[in-house]
């Protein structure tokens, strides 16, 4: 999983990506032209769980890669956020992380910001889809469904309207999906903001809802002095602000919720591991996730509910209560599913 974090100078971007992974701001020159990657391994008591359980030897939790795109450099446009040259790792991503500051720590017009930013996006899918429609008018045999899509992708960018508003057929999204268009991707607004105001409940923000983006409050600044301390003084300071969790969790889960995703499980005495998977997906799907050939030689899944897992404690007591079920290709997986793959290659 990885999502880009990106936003206008003196949004406080840095900050926000110490504040998620940790890692210090760098002062180098060439580290503020490129994407600056850092890792956060997702907290999951579920995993924890089946690590003890299972006797374990070692744990592989979901992963998040953040990468802190440089802003652009544009003439006579100081507040620009694309850098050319990193849009193609920008379509890469899974999501994006787009960062303002609130007024209350010196950030303007919410809205004003938010469509400048959008606007360098829409500008970005424009000249995309109209050089592949170009392309497109000198092909022999054209693709005629993915021509329409295009054309009506172009339409709604000429629009200024971002293409995750856009209602697409699910012939005109397989059509699309290999543009990664960057308007299309799901995205978070962080609003960078003043401790007091990172509990509080976003007012006033509909049209940002309206725009297809989730609103996601974070002190930056505030969480990123977090790392200095200890676990159980870090506690006791996000109790003081309010807050339940880390902005590193609250920002998973709202990743999570976003992109559509559940986690499924394997477990035993090798490994506990955790897998991020779309929601809806089957049991075939799962088991490419963890490895082509498992898939490619797929015969049944048996599959415990956590919850089960957790009543019983173990795999056998689980099989013994009856509690395990043998499943096809076509089973929808379940969060929190602990699954072991049976396959023939």
């Amino acid at each position: 999983m990885k999502a880009g974090i990106i936003g206008p100078r003196g949004a406080g971007k840095s900050t926000v990506f110490h504040a998620l992974t940790g890692l210090a701001p760098s002062g180098t020159q060439a580290a503020k032209n490129r994407a600056r990657p850092g890792q956060i391994r997702v907290p999951d008591p579920r995993l924890d769980f089946l690590e003890r359980a299972c006797q374990s030897k070692k744990k592989i939790p979901v992963e998040l890669t953040v990468l802190d795109f440089a802003p652009g450099q544009k003439e006579g446009q100081p507040r620009a956020v694309l850098d050319a040259a990193l849009i193609p790792q920008m379509r890469e991503l899974d999501a994006i992380l787009v960062v303002v500051a609130s007024p209350a720590i010196g950030g303007g017009d919410l809205m004003a910001t938010l469509r400048g930013i959008e606007d360098e996006l829409v500008f970005a899918d424009f000249e995309q889809a109209e050089r592949r429609l170009e392309r497109i008018k000198k092909e022999r045999t054209p693709d005629e469904v993915e021509r329409a899509a295009l054309q009506r992708a172009l339409e709604c960018l000429e629009r200024g309207e971002p293409l995750r508003r856009m209602e697409l057929t699910a012939q005109e999204t397989r059509a699309l999906s290999h543009f990664c268009f960057l308007s299309q991707k799901p995205a978070l607004l962080v609003i960078n903001c003043a401790t007091e105001e990172a509990a509080s409940a976003p007012d006033q923000l509909d049209p940002i809802r309206a725009r297809g983006l989730e609103i996601f409050r974070m002190a930056a600044a505030f969480e990123a002095e977090l790392w200095e301390l200890d676990e159980h003084e870090r506690g006791e300071l996000l109790r003081e602000a309010g807050l339940t969790a880390s902005a590193a969790d609250r920002l998973i889960a709202a990743l999570f919720r976003r992109l559509g995703l559940i986690t499924f499980y394997t477990a035993g005495e090798p490994e506990a591991h955790a897998w991020a998977l779309a929601a809806g997906s089957t049991a075939l799907d799962a088991a490419a996730k963890i490895h082509s050939d498992i898939a490619r030689g797929f015969i049944r899944a048996e599959v415990i509910s956590f919850a089960d897992f957790e009543q019983y404690g173990s795999e056998a007591k689980v099989k013994a209560a009856g509690r395990l079920r043998l499943e096809g290709k076509e089973y929808v997986m379940r969060d929190g599913d602990v699954i072991h793959i049976r396959f023939k290659v």
